[in-house]
Parts: structure tokens; C-alpha cells; sequence
């Protein structure tokens, strides 16, 4: 039998999480929120994003999470970047929440995404890389956060879509 896999998302409190029906970036911390109604403003940074995957159901492991962004072909736009925890090298593992912010550089968004499969582990559990999942459980928090720089264009930014790869033994 497979594991049951869903994405969590917490806001006000590492307790206040729910299952998302998206991922918007935008300049209030909310889940599921429309970015047109909550747009990022150049030259500042959308509320980081505490999201975590969460496994259920029957498995022996879950293990070897990648995680990155993909954007369809359609990039990014003239000054927007995002960052995210996940790494492939001096992993920290991202284990306790911290309210979300929007006034600065989430500290803990402090990488790059990646925009095609790492190829190695970059999200773990209990703070490693290598550790593995082998009853009903969290992944480490992947902290993910636009910058908007001020050379950005008005409007909406190109959908771009997170994923999370994993292994179940």
C-alpha cells in the first residue's frame, strides 16, 4: 500500500497549519491568499512561507526528499527571485517555526530555489539530510519567499509550480 502524502502549511503558529490548495506568495501571511489582492510591492519581499510535507497511510520509509521549483518554461520576470531553506550542502534542517516576516530577508530563505531536480537529497528530517520517515510524520519546514526587486514590472508574475520528490521504501 502506498503512503498518503499532503502538503502543510503554518501561518500565525508552528500550530496554526492547514492542507493549502496553493502556495501564492503575496504581502500578507495567509494561506491560499490571491496575489492580485495581496500583491508584493517592488523593491520589497512577499511573506516567507512555512510548508512542510506530511505522510500517512502504510509505508516502511519515506526518504531522499528533493525539492524544487519548476515554471513551465515561462521563467521568472525582470527583478523576482525566490529563495527557499532547502539545500543540497550545509544543511541546517529547518525544525522550528518562526512567524513568518516580510520586513527583510526570511533568514531561513536564504538559498536560491533550484528550477529542475537537485538529484540528491535538499529537505530532511529531524534536521538531516540523510534521516528518514518510517511512521506518520513531518519533513523539516521548507521556508520559500519572493524578492521583488524595484526594476520589477507591474502585474502578475509567471505560475510557477513546487515539487517534492521522495522515496517510499
Amino acid at each position: 500500500m502506498a503512503a498518503d502524502f499532503s502538503w502543510i502549511e503554518a501561518n500565525a503558529t508552528a500550530g496554526d497549519t492547514d492542507v493549502p490548495t496553493n502556495c501564492n506568495l503575496g504581502s500578507v501571511n495567509s494561506i491560499d491568499l490571491a496575489p492580485s489582492t495581496y500583491p508584493i510591492t517592488a523593491g520589497t519581499y512577499s511573506y516567507s512561507k512555512w510548508i512542510r510535507g506530511w505522510w500517512g497511510g502504510t509505508f516502511t520509509r519515506i526518504e531522499n526528499l528533493q525539492f524544487w521549483m519548476s515554471s513551465s518554461g515561462t521563467g521568472y520576470v525582470s527583478g523576482e527571485q525566490i529563495n527557499c531553506s532547502a539545500t543540497t550542502s550545509s544543511y541546517g534542517g529547518t525544525t522550528t517555526y518562526a512567524t513568518p516576516t516580510n520586513s527583510e530577508a526570511d533568514a531561513q530563505a536564504n538559498n536560491t530555489i533550484v528550477v529542475a531536480d537537485p538529484g540528491a537529497a535538499n529537505v530532511g528530517f529531524t534536521g538531516v539530510l540523510t534521516s528518514s520517515l518510517e511512521a506518520t510524520g513531518y519533513s523539516d519546514f521548507i521556508v520559500i519567499q519572493a524578492s521583488i526587486g524595484s526594476v520589477a514590472p507591474a502585474g502578475a508574475t509567471a505560475t510557477k509550480q513546487f515539487r517534492l520528490q521522495y522515496d517510499e521504501v
